[in-house]
């Protein structure tokens, strides 16, 4: 009997014949497209030759093998023991000699196996399926995965032999999670698991990691000794039937413990250097492209720095838990450091915290806390910008309440709890007063000051209520570095980065085009970098004098209940962050000038950086004022300075007659530390892991008398400041000096 189909309309043949085109032609592309990715990442020896990242004078930080960036080289098959492969082979493809990429006896067992089960119960793969799903797939079980890997499989058979497929193979092979990390490879995993190089494993050693392949993290002698046990032996039981290994040793192998005897895993240097490289690299090249080696990746980085910050992080923390018991916590105390180049954002040095091994996370881009009073620089480059508020204006440190849409009353406060009346910007800048900063921050309006935020980079929702004077949003590291960059650039802002260009061969994978974007005024800058200078001199950083360091600039944070512990500073070619904390919030009980400020300066003092000033820019001028009263200062008046102004904001009264305020002489620190009593008071009944407000040397105490002030609320009362009369026609009578 003859079947007979029915007559295909002329539309319909050709509907048809357009869909098996478009079906034909998205086959065609994607082969060539995994053909042309076979051929070029996966050439033979591809996975010996390292992948270099260079520091910034075009030496070898670190040469990297691998998909996971492996310092370790790499398995040579020529260099194992023929035991070792083979045990690989028995566990996953005994017929791999003979294939050509695929087994169709493996993939109608495992077919048979996976329809009995109604899902992917089975993989049936073989070797060189696996390397294709390694390299170039997905890891997720899935039909449609399934088939992609059977073309890519007779692809790499053809480009590569038997052998170099199968040392790709055992130096890719994911065998389990350790510290937090994955084990990649055989040499990794020789090392990790028995303390050995890969060709002195034993017959039983090699069987128990072959065995342990399809369920790593659950198949091991460490989890379960029992089914470890059955998958070793079931392995060595073929390489006896294959005449892979002989009788008695077999027998001698089978009789072993099948036990872990751990050693150390080969750290990378510089930990989280590399590891935030090796993230940037995904960012802007691509995953796909981490185990194709050959490649060159340039950096901004600085060894001698890198090492530098390494030393001031890990010394510092430690210092700082043998001074003071209350740090001795099973946690670790952790810091981190982040030092770019301001001009060009390239990163000279990175730590991420203060233990890698204990932890890999990078508290320079993941973390985001609150900053304190570091963040008081961009509330008074805003109070500059609107050219009602200079250095010299007075405003009032003293008791102010704000009361809120909620109908709460919020009582901003000193670190001492103390007021001081009337005092100059400058004195309220250098000493970290958060009542003058609160006050500047309702007077210009809050809106202002979130414009400046917003201009210097910070992104995310940003405090609608004067607390934003106070630090209280969460930022990460790199913002607060980013953000910083615009007072040395003196105006403009900078990306932090950590990769200049990646090279493979003759041919260019990336290159990055810094960029600067204007932030603010550049003359608004230097008068925040003046104020800054005055922190360091004789503010809540004058410690730093102590180092040497008496030349930079910088301002120090401290944030709720002393939680954490800031200091961000900088040299005209240099800027660096640090931070000291507790992940959980737990307080530190001890200010930034403490805990962060020696940390940074141990750094600065080790990292070349130029000693110099800024040159100011049009649009300033240096006038001499009266100190504690902020008036053109004339003979017979107190203790003067010449203080920098936007230019035609000058005061333009003289010294002289009454005023009630106060000027603190000489040199300020912050008070170090509180007392066990005061931490415990403020622990009381807060959340350690979500700490919402800011408190202490660089903070306000956000507390009301019975709640807290919460970023929702909303001011609604006002505060005044004073401020200096309109500005009156420029005077060039004063010759102008630089600042003392």
């Amino acid at each position: 009997m003859r079947l007979k189909f029915p007559a295909l309309s002329p539309r319909a043949r050709l509907a048809l014949l357009i869909g098996g085109g478009i079906i034909a032609a998205a086959a065609i592309t994607s082969g060539s497209w995994y053909g042309y990715r076979v051929y070029t990442e996966l050439s033979p020896g591809s996975w010996r030759t390292p992948t270099e990242v260079l520091d910034r004078n075009g030496k070898t930080l670190v040469a990297l093998y691998g998909s996971d960036w492996r310092v370790a080289e790499p398995v040579r098959l020529s260099d194992l023991p023929p035991y070792i492969p083979n045990a690989f082979l028995a566990a996953e493809d005994t017929r791999f000699r003979h294939h050509i990429g695929i087994d169709p006896i493996g993939i109608g067992r495992a077919l048979f196996a996976n329809v009995r089960a109604g899902g992917v119960a089975e993989g049936g793969s073989t070797i060189t399926q696996q390397l294709a799903k390694m390299r170039f797939l997905s890891q997720r079980r899935t039909f449609a995965r399934k088939i992609a890997e059977i073309p890519l499989a007779i692809l790499i058979e053809l480009r590569l032999s038997k052998d170099e497929i199968l040392e790709a193979y055992l130096n890719e092979v994911y065998l389990g999670h350790r510290d937090g990390r994955e084990v990649r490879g055989l040499g990794e995993a020789a090392r990790v698991y028995f303390s050995k190089t890969p060709k002195q494993l034993t017959v039983a050693q090699a069987a128990l990691l072959a065995g342990m392949i399809r369920a790593p993290n659950r198949d091991n002698p460490d989890e379960q000794s029992r089914v470890a046990t059955q998958r070793r032996n079931a392995v060595l039981n073929v390489m006896l039937d294959k005449k892979w290994i002989g009788k008695p040793e077999h027998d001698a192998a089978v009789a072993t413990d099948a036990e872990f005897r751990p050693g150390k895993r080969r750290l990378r240097p510089y930990p989280f250097l590399i590891a935030a490289v090796r993230q940037e690299f995904i960012d802007h090249v691509g995953a796909r492209s981490l185990a194709t080696g050959g490649m060159t990746i340039y950096t901004p980085v600085d060894r001698q720095m890198q090492i530098a910050a390494e030393a001031a992080v890990r010394n510092g923390t430690l210092n700082l838990r043998r001074s003071h018991g209350w740090l001795q916590r099973k946690k670790p105390l952790q810091g981190a450091l982040l030092s770019i180049e301001p001009s060009s954002g390239g990163i000279r040095a990175l730590v991420g915290g203060s233990d890698f091994r204990r932890s890999q996370y990078d508290r320079t881009r993941l973390m985001k806390r609150q900053l304190g009073s570091a963040a008081k620089p961009f509330t008074y480059a805003a109070a500059i910008a609107s050219r009602s508020v200079t250095p010299a204006s007075i405003v009032r440190d003293e008791p102010v309440q704000i009361r809120l849409a909620s109908n709460k009353v919020w009582n901003p406060k000193d670190y001492d709890e103390q007021f001081r009346g009337p005092v100059t910007v400058r004195e309220a800048f250098e000493m970290s007063l958060n009542v003058p900063a609160v006050r500047v921050a309702q007077e210009i309006g809050v809106s202002r000051v979130r414009d400046v935020w917003h201009n210097a980079g910070f992104t995310g929702d940003l405090s609608e209520t004067p607390a934003i004077a106070l630090g209280v949003d969460d930022v990460s590291m790199r913002e607060v570095v980013a953000a910083y960059s615009i007072f040395p650039n003196l105006g403009r802002r900078s990306e932090p980065h950590l990769i200049d260009r990646v090279t493979k061969g003759k041919d260019e994978l990336y290159h990055y085009d810094p960029q600067q974007t204007e932030a603010i005024d550049p003359a608004v800058a230097y008068v925040i970098h003046s104020l800054m200078r005055g922190v360091v001199a004789h503010g809540t950083a004058a410690r730093l004098n102590q180092q040497g360091l008496g030349y930079v600039a910088g301002k120090t944070g401290t944030t709720s209940n002393y939680r954490d512990a800031w200091f961000v500073g900088y040299a005209p070619d240099l800027l660096t962050a640090v931070w000291v904390g507790f992940d959980d919030g737990t307080p530190l009980r001890m200010s930034s000038g403490e805990a962060a400020v020696p940390m940074w300066g141990a750094f600065m003092q080790s990292a070349p950086h130029a000693n110099g000033e800024l040159r100011p820019p049009a649009g300033v001028s240096f006038t001499e004022i009266e100190s504690m009263t902020g008036r053109l200062w004339q003979p017979g008046c107190g203790p003067s300075v010449v203080e920098v102004f936007l230019s035609g904001t000058e005061p333009r009264e003289t010294c002289g007659g009454f005023f009630e305020g106060s000027y603190t002489m000489g040199q300020f620190e912050e008070p170090p530390m509180i007392s066990e009593e005061d931490a415990a008071a403020m622990v009381q009944g807060m959340e350690l892991h979500a700490p919402q407000m800011i408190h202490d040397p660089d903070s306000a105490d956000m507390s009301s008398d019975d709640e807290e002030m919460t970023e929702a609320d909303t001011v609604v009362d006002s505060v005044r400041i004073l401020a200096p009369p309109p500005p009156p026609p420029k005077n060039d009578t004063l010759p102008l000096r630089a600042p003392s």
